[in-house]
């Protein structure tokens, strides 16, 4: 099937459900309100997300909020995936193992920490249905060598299994690199059965994401971590857009302030902007950097799979958002403070 053919019904319906996300006075009107519980009711009587939240039984509870919102993701992966079959079908759905990672990181710190399961038992309800180990498989676990033997011929199996005596410091950083490096990899090989036209605009968000993601990462190894530069290039990310295997490396080998100074000659510079606090604001930066790309491609209405790929990507990040204001007014932070934290740029809303 042609491109035009394939994309012309499905980008009209994503645009009209895109016209539905909040608008900047939404934004304002949450962060105006006193409470969680005026928040979540003013979601629910004026923007799209309305629906789902009616099922929350306590408005302050974030979580529960946050679990709702992951249903509205859910659902609209769902409503997309309908238009597609075979190898985008597959391709698609490798979105959804990043989510099946983080839960599983989750329960390895949960484990490594000598907590139980049990209270993880609502985690990501919706997409579980997606992934490839069920949650009753892995419930019962009570150490961390237990959960590992669960996971016997799954693709996590041989990932983690090498560090599962590692400290815990140690153990964290290994098997969530590895993890991270399982996810790219998967959604990457997923894109490659595609037609030239698609693999072409998943090359060129994967490769942007990638290069931002190992900006970030190589910041955080020389300023946190104090590796070895050899470490440091061991765990960045292939497939990146600007940034080649030469470039990466000399960067590793830099101290923090040359490392500074070379971003900033790139078109990553954001990332190293000293206005503000560069540890405070580097996650933010690299979620507003993506928001920007795909907010721009969206635009562009293309058809390929770029326009399918920057609504499910825009839409999280306004899940994220959501929860970014709800947990700001309930840590006490101030407007202006709440909007640093914000994925998106909030245009005339000084009051």
């Amino acid at each position: 099937m042609g491109n035009e053919r394939r994309f012309s019904a499905i980008n009209t319906k994503l645009r009209v459900m895109r016209s539905r996300f909040l608008k900047d006075e939404d934004y304002i009107a949450l962060m105006k309100k006193e409470s969680v519980t005026e928040q979540v009711k003013y979601l629910i009587s004026n923007t799209v997300y309305g629906k789902v939240l009616e099922d929350v039984e306590e408005y302050e509870d974030i979580q529960a909020v946050e679990l709702e919102l992951e249903k509205f993701h859910t659902l609209q992966f769902e409503k997309i995936l309908k238009y597609f079959s075979d190898d985008y079908e597959k391709y698609l759905k490798s979105f959804l193992l990043r989510h099946e990672v983080e839960d599983l990181k989750i329960y390895i710190r949960a484990l490594a920490r000598g907590e139980s399961l049990e209270k993880y038992s609502n985690t990501s309800v919706t997409r579980k249905k997606y992934y490839s180990f069920s949650y009753d498989q892995i419930k019962n676990a009570k150490t961390l060598d237990e959960l590992i033997d669960k996971l016997k011929g799954t693709r996590y199996y041989d990932v983690i299994y090498p560090y599962r005596h590692e400290d815990y410091g140690k153990l964290m950083f290994y098997m969530e690199m590895n993890l991270d490096r399982l996810y790219f990899d998967t959604i990457h090989d997923s894109a490659q059965e595609m037609s030239k036209a698609d693999r072409d605009a998943f090359e060129d968000a994967f490769g942007e994401n990638i290069d931002i993601l190992n900006i970030e990462w190589i910041y955080r190894g020389l300023k946190f971590y104090n590796l070895l530069p050899e470490e440091l290039i061991n765990y960045t990310l292939p497939y990146g857009k600007h940034l080649d295997f030469k470039d990466l490396k000399e960067l590793c080998y830099m101290d923090i302030e040359e490392f500074k100074k070379n971003i900033s000659k790139t078109k990553y510079k954001e990332m190293v902007n000293e206005d503000k606090d560069i540890d405070l604001f580097m996650g933010v930066r690299v979620q507003r950097h993506m928001y920007n790309y795909f907010k721009s491609k969206f635009g562009q209405g293309k058809l390929d799979i770029s326009i399918p790929n920057a609504y499910l990507h825009l839409l999280e990040y306004e899940i994220k958002d959501i929860i970014s204001i709800l947990e700001a007014l309930k840590y006490g932070l101030s407007y202006y403070e709440a909007k640093e934290y914000l994925v998106r740029d909030i245009e005339g809303s000084d009051y």
